[in-house]
């Protein structure tokens, strides 16, 4: 029996009375958004829909990526790009986030992929039952010609909590 087993998951302080390691419905999941043109603002993209009972973690480390579908021109200055599901839209990706960079716009050979931003700080608020909006508030630069058209693809982790 799982309750009487060591070494086979974390004890069960509420639910069920068994060991688990799983708690939910909704295991890792992957998300991209439309394709977006960089050189220009947007606001309130949906990313990531709410999930009852759920708050998402976007991944770091092997993703966020951008997919880069076309570059024409130089980029000289990146986007800054947010993401979250608070009212400033920067608990799931930080408001300093200025991705793609430069160097990795300038390089890629599309269709490709290049690193995408980072998560913001733990200590920020996190809210079950809400959407996940994206902003681009500064517009990519270039040279050129310029322009830059890209997905973010990203995986999401579901942390169950309480209701």
């Amino acid at each position: 029996m799982l309750d009487t087993s060591l070494g086979t998951g974390p004890q069960a302080l509420e639910g069920s009375n068994t060991n688990s390691a799983s708690v939910g419905a909704y295991p890792l999941e992957p998300f991209q958004t439309p394709l977006l043109d960089l050189t220009k603002t947007y606001s309130n993209i949906e990313i990531i829909p709410a999930r009852p009972g759920y708050f998402p973690v976007i991944l770091s480390g092997f993703f966020p990526e951008w997919v880069i579908e076309s570059v024409v021109g130089t980029q000289t200055s990146p986007p800054t790009v947010q993401a979250g599901n608070n009212a400033a839209h920067n608990n799931s990706i930080p408001t300093t986030a200025t991705t793609p960079t430069n160097a990795l716009v300038n390089t890629a050979v599309p269709p490709t992929t290049v690193t995408g931003p980072g998560n913001p700080a733990v200590t920020l608020k996190q809210f079950p039952n809400t959407p996940v909006f994206m902003d681009i508030t500064v517009a990519a630069q270039g040279t050129g010609g310029y322009s830059c058209l890209a997905r973010l693809s990203f995986i999401v982790h579901w942390i169950a909590v309480s209701q």
